[in-house]
């Protein structure tokens, strides 16, 4: 089933498996959705891919491999362009200077060894994942038997949670439906773009797995046995209430008190609904979005209070992370009560609304929590350590040209090996051209990862315009009539990027003209090194493509690309959106840019400039007032002249 699904050998199958030896669960998911296998046939050839994979491993430590620092490279001698400006080099002595910089590099003392890019933590939430993890790995004894991990709680979508929480997933269908296609009744809002309405469908999933405690390993206790007891602890709730929950100090028992009271309310409401017979199956197969939102009541929000509280006190979320939620939980609220307000009279929106939604008693209640959530993230402190991700644009830039170096070596090595003489012996020459084949897709993949980092400085835009790029329809070639210079242009409709509703069809984005000749070589000679072989699939249009699948990238390869690239070469997990606050600070910073030009600097990169300010611009207060200090210095000399 390996080989029909395009795996050679053995060799082949490491390879692919390699980047998932911590996480091996991802070995299967890729057959299933990306090979279309089975689930059995898929689970069981992840264990035997592990355990080849473990074996590859444990062989390249027994025989002392270890990772070397590349020699000193040089330059290509291929059509690909210099996008850093190289200083000018004496001519003089080069003979001596290379005899000293070679004795340098022998009296040196050895490099050290890069650490392993998935170890560098940026922030204190990946710390503690990372902890957690560590500490359920097996045969850890000193973790605790009934210690689980709180971080995965959510609904999965898949047969088992599908099957038992039934109701619950045909309500997010609808949901989907709601938020991206346009609706004809009388109460609805404006579609969303998919990608935004997936970041809602998450939300979603986590916050009703967090409700019916979807994976047991928030309470420990299973309420739906515990329902005939506690009574009196439901009814206090109500009067016990905050008029202000999400402002008031709460404590981690308090908050586990009220979110185990909430439940008890949900599913005795359910209990009700359904007759108290039903099992503990017919209760979870029916709950429906009726019963955790009762009415449009401001009261309705106490389950998503008691989210927010704990997501506060067991994962200590960030303000900004606070209001995504919570954006898109109001979604879910609005589709719950669309229905009952489109079948009754009272339609009739307020002057300050967007829809009649918007003046629901609940949503009412939680845009209030979101706008002082997005309020308190602005002058919040960033939650990741920035100087393990921050680069200086010059340092980019020189990212871009170590890249290029290490791609024309690799061209040029596969060159010397395919222009050689063919062996005559077959098994030889079969080595030999499985070898070829090998080099020309990781120079494809190099090649792919030096042109998106090298499109990121001449178009400064969010990753999801490049890892959608497609041939003829929004990456085109451009013949230069006038100045005789060939340029590749990436153009966008309203629908092609995020800000498309605010700004309409954008601009063309051109590229740099010396990029050319390495846009059209990779096209027509490295590119189809990357595309499925397949008779049954037409041909991809996309640019770019994931190396082992074939399918186009996804936001999760696009921040690899980038991250893995900026580490290698300046030890630094910078990531793809980090780019556009690293060129508005270098030209803030850097530049005695005219007003007209920055304001010119955010349109193209499909942005206001009070956004560009208030979220692009990372210089400090000191940075930024230096100017004014320069000018009454200036002033105040002039004046003492006088």
């Amino acid at each position: 089933k390996l080989k029909s699904s395009g795996f050679q050998n053995d060799d082949d199958v490491a390879s692919f498996a390699m980047d998932f030896a911590s996480r091996p669960e991802i070995i299967s998911q890729i057959l299933i959705q990306d090979f279309q296998w089975n689930a059995i046939d898929a689970h069981r050839a992840r264990v035997g891919i592990t355990n080849l994979v473990q074996e590859r491993l444990q062989t390249k430590i027994d025989d002392g491999i270890l990772l070397q620092s590349k020699e000193t490279q040089s330059n290509l001698s291929l059509p690909l362009p210099n996008i850093v400006e190289t200083l000018p080099q004496s001519t003089e002595n080069n003979q001596s200077t290379d005899e000293a910089d070679n004795k340098q590099e022998q009296d040196a003392p050895p490099k050290p060894k890069l650490a392993p890019w998935k170890s560098v933590l940026v922030n204190d939430k990946a710390k503690l994942r990372r902890t957690v993890k560590e500490r359920k790995k097996p045969g850890n004894a000193s973790a605790p038997e009934a210690d689980k991990d709180s971080y995965n709680y959510g609904l999965l979508d898949n047969h088992i949670d599908r099957a038992t929480y039934h109701t619950l997933f045909e309500e997010l269908e609808n949901l989907w439906s709601f938020m991206t296609v346009h609706q004809s009744a009388s109460v609805s809002e404006p579609p969303i773009r998919e990608r935004t309405a997936e970041v809602y469908m998450r939300h979603a999933r986590l916050f009703l797995g967090w409700v019916v405690d979807a994976r047991g390993n928030i309470l420990d206790m299973d309420l739906l046995n515990e329902l005939d007891k506690g009574d009196d602890a439901v009814e206090e709730q109500s009067a016990t209430k905050s008029s202000s929950p999400l402002t008031a100090s709460t404590s981690k028992a308090s908050v586990i008190s009220e979110a185990i009271n909430v439940r008890k309310a949900m599913w005795k409401r359910l209990q009700q609904r359904i007759g108290k017979d039903a099992t503990s199956a017919d209760l979870k197969r029916n709950l429906s979005l009726t019963d955790i939102f009762l009415d449009q009541n401001t009261e309705s929000a106490t389950s998503i209070v008691q989210y927010i509280l704990w997501m506060r006190s067991e994962r200590n979320i960030s303000s900004n992370y606070e209001a995504n939620i919570l954006r898109g939980l109001i979604k879910i609220v609005k589709f719950r009560f669309a229905g009952e307000l489109s079948v009754s009279n009272n339609t009739v929106r307020s002057a300050t609304s967007k829809t009649v939604l918007d003046d629901i008693p609940v949503v009412i209640e939680l845009r209030k929590f979101h706008r002082d959530a997005g309020n308190r993230s602005k002058k919040a402190p960033r939650s990741s350590d920035e100087g393990k991700k921050w680069l200086d644009w010059s340092e980019y830039l020189e990212v871009i040209e170590l890249l290029k170096t290490d791609l024309g070596d690799m061209i040029e090595k596969y060159e010397l090996q395919a222009n050689g003489q063919p062996t005559d012996q077959v098994d030889n020459e079969m080595k030999r051209q499985k070898s070829l084949q090998v080099q020309q897709k990781e120079i494809a993949t190099t090649f792919q990862h030096y042109l998106i980092l090298s499109f990121f400085a001449c178009v400064p835009d969010r990753q999801r315009t490049f890892r959608e790029l497609q041939l003829d329809k929004n990456f085109m070639r451009v013949d230069g009539e006038s100045n005789g210079e060939n340029t590749w242009v990436i153009r966008h409709s309203a629908d092609d990027y995020k800000t498309g509703a605010t700004y309409g069809e954008r601009p063309p984005l051109p590229l740099l003209p010396s990029l050319t000749p390495a846009i059209d070589d990779f096209i027509e000679r490295w590119r189809p090194c990357l595309l499925r072989n397949s008779d049954d699939t037409p041909p991809s249009s996309f640019l770019f493509h994931q190396p082992k699948t074939g399918n186009p990238l996804s936001a999760n390869s696009m921040y690899q690309i980038v991250s893995r690239c900026c580490y290698k070469y300046k030890e630094k997990k910078t990531n793809p959106h980090l780019l556009r606050d690293m060129i508005v600070t270098h030209v803030r910073k850097n530049s005695d840019a005219s007003e007209k030009e920055l304001e010119a600097l955010a349109l193209y990169m499909g942005h206001s400039v009070q956004m560009q300010r208030d979220s692009y611009d990372r210089r400090t207060l000191e940075q930024k007032v230096m100017p004014a200090v320069s000018l009454m210095q200036s002033i105040n000399s002039v004046d003492k002249q006088q």
